[in-house]
């Protein structure tokens, strides 16, 4: 279909231009005009990084058709306010500490305004279900919701301005202080709305000072890896294996190397150096080589002109699966007959800590509780997709990217294309949320080695499906766990069986099962213990790191048992911690590290029982006093 004219209001000015039919505003807003502080992160309506007002109502830009905009009037966060000039709002949300990794936060700032214009003076349920549609994997929405109410108080109105004599944070002068664009990138210039200035930054101890980056972030000018772009600029995807095991006979790719506008196409085979990388264990390979282990396992790549010609590239490549069969649990995983998902096996490792005698201490035990627990494979869910842009500097390869650990990557890029790694250079743009699962390579070796190929500058931008499809995860973990202790409450003995789903490569396995195995009973002094700890290869998605490292698993597990405890004893669940807790300068961990000082878990608990008190006569006196006549 032929393009046609849209001509709408854009932050408060006229806007005409040819648009395909069928593109969304958001297309439009970031790929036409470039203006990348409204996100893409679903896709689907769902999180809200896209919202943008039309005619001063919040729609998710991702799924409005762009010709539905004709003749109506609509902003961004780009007409909001600039670095410059604040509006409350935004103001707001620094001194309220609400900007974290920043990538909700344009959608979040705009859905506020929309409800603060129609209601000046809302209330906290108001606030949040006006904000139910923006979703914030960091904040946790208290931030949030108090900045919108500070807002309101604040604001005389949505135009009200500063006084003049206010100045921006340090490191906030330019729009690019939290993520520079690559060379010759074009930046859009936020045009200058209503508002007020940015609060002055507060340096000394104990103070709390506006973050360094929360000013483009307010404003949508911080870059993240899809804001990225250069001239010239291909246009990346990756062929995904549709079997969970399969040994792969041949990938024929003549196909998508004729197709008009694909400029490179990869496999294993154009891997010039090392083939495999892993944080830990060097066990995956970049782009599969014989066979694939999980469902979704990248096997081939492709650069184009576009995005649509990479797609339709990628659907012209042949390749030869012969299915195999697939283990989706440790314990089909570890049996005798398993199919072998690595020529070494399936088990990953074993971790084991003794101390004291159990059995003989849960011989002596007055009171035994026992129970299995298992834990889900868990998705980040950060906002962001994976992205990045990679170009060659002469005859150094640049990588701007999502990034948790850009020395890393940068040494396994390097060893993949047989380079020394001052020839690699990983630049870490604004990460827009990671909780761990950006510390493995996602984007890096497609867009390195289509960049090497092609000679040209390389972008790739993971869909959502494909995040979640290609992503690490938390580990499922199961473990069969007991306690003993004596009649007064004391424990005396545990004992805990571990077993973690890694999926198909180790990643970061190797951590997660160390720290289950040393943090298996958390912070409670158990004079006798026994911790077996083991990880496997199945053909699930790949399991990582998350924060945490396994920790998480196990509290819940030993937490369980305590409460279990404390109700056979009869002790408050309280009492129960306070008897067994570690004491400063009188545990030791059950792999024998000597606790010397402390966090303070007992004063915690007693400051945490406090607050629980109060909060719940609190509510009781809410409850007791809608019920009065």
């Amino acid at each position: 279909m032929s393009a046609q004219r849209l001509e709408f209001t854009l932050n408060g000015g006229t806007c005409t231009l040819d648009v395909d039919p069928g593109a969304s505003l958001l297309d439009v807003l970031r790929d036409d005009l470039g203006l990348t502080g409204t996100k893409r992160g679903c896709s689907e309506g769902e999180c809200g990084a896209c919202t943008v007002l039309v005619d001063g109502t919040p729609v998710d830009s991702c799924l409005y058709p762009a010709m539905k905009a004709a003749g109506k009037n609509v902003l961004t966060i780009e007409g909001l306010g600039d670095p410059s000039h604040l509006h409350p709002i935004q103001r707001a949300f620094i001194e309220e500490g609400a900007v974290q990794c920043g990538f909700c936060t344009p959608g979040m700032v705009l859905t506020a305004k929309a409800l603060l214009d129609r209601d000046p003076d809302p209330d906290e349920q108001t606030i949040r279900t006006a904000i139910s549609g923006n979703l914030c994997r960091c904040t946790g929405y208290e931030k949030i919701a108090r900045s919108i109410q500070r807002a309101a108080t604040k604001a005389a109105g949505p135009s009200a301005a500063a006084p003049p004599d206010e100045t921006p944070p340090a490191g906030a002068a330019s729009p690019l202080s939290s993520g520079e664009a690559p060379p010759s990138t074009p930046v859009t210039t936020p045009s200058l709305g209503p508002g007020a200035a940015p609060v002055a930054p507060v340096g000394h101890v104990g103070s709390s000072p506006a973050r360094l980056d929360a000013v483009p972030k307010v404003c949508g000018t911080a870059r993240f890896s899809d804001d990225l772009s250069m001239p010239g600029m291909l246009y990346a995807k990756v062929l995904r294996s549709p079997h969970a095991h399969a040994r792969i006979h041949y990938v024929d790719c003549s196909k998508a190397r004729s197709f008009p506008g694909v400029r490179a196409v990869v496999t294993s085979a154009d891997v010039p150096g090392r083939p495999n990388y892993g944080i830990i264990t060097k066990d995956q390979p970049y782009l599969a080589i014989d066979r694939v282990r999980f469902e979704g396992e990248a096997v081939a790549a492709v650069a184009a002109d576009t995005p649509s010609l990479a797609r339709q590239a990628l659907e012209l490549i042949e390749v030869d699966y012969e299915p195999l069969p697939g283990v989706f649990s440790v314990d089909d995983s570890l049996a005798d007959n398993a199919p072998r998902i690595h020529d070494n096996g399936n088990l990953l490792l074993m971790r084991r800590v003794l101390r004291g005698d159990p059995d003989a201490a849960f011989a002596q035990a007055d009171l035994i509780v026992e129970e299995t627990f298992r834990t889900p494979l868990i998705e980040h869910a950060y906002i962001e997709p994976e992205a990045g842009l990679a170009w060659l500097d002469e005859d150094v390869l640049v990588l701007h990217c999502v990034s948790q650990g850009v020395h890393y990557q940068r040494g396994e890029i390097a060893a993949m294309l047989g380079w020394p790694v001052n020839r690699v250079r990983v630049k870490q743009a604004t990460v827009g949320g990671a909780f761990g699962g950006k510390i493995d390579l996602s984007v890096h070796p497609y867009i390195a080695l289509l960049a090497v190929k092609a000679g040209r500058p390389v972008k790739l931008v993971y869909t959502r499906e494909e995040s979640m499809i290609a992503s690490p995860k938390r580990h499922p973990i199961t473990v069969r766990m007991r306690l003993g202790s004596d009649r007064s409450g004391r424990l005396v003995a545990g004992e805990a069986h571990i077993s973690a789903d890694s999926g198909a490569y180790a990643s970061y396995s190797y951590a997660v099962v160390t720290r289950t195995a040393v943090c298996a009973f958390g912070p409670y002094d158990i004079p006798n213990v026994r911790v077996e700890s083991l990880a496997a290869f199945t053909n699930n998605p790949i399991a990582g790191a998350m924060r945490g490292f396994g920790t998480p698993q196990l509290a819940f597990a030993h937490e369980q048992l305590i409460d279990m405890l404390a109700a056979k004893t009869g002790l408050s669940p309280l009492q129960m911690r306070k008897l067994n807790g570690f004491q400063p300068g009188q545990a030791h961990t059950p792999s024998g590290q000597y606790i010397a000082d402390s966090e303070g878990l007992l004063a915690t608990l007693e400051r945490a029982t406090e607050a629980a008190t109060t909060a719940t006569a609190a509510a009781t006196g809410r409850r007791e006093g809608n019920d009065a006549p």
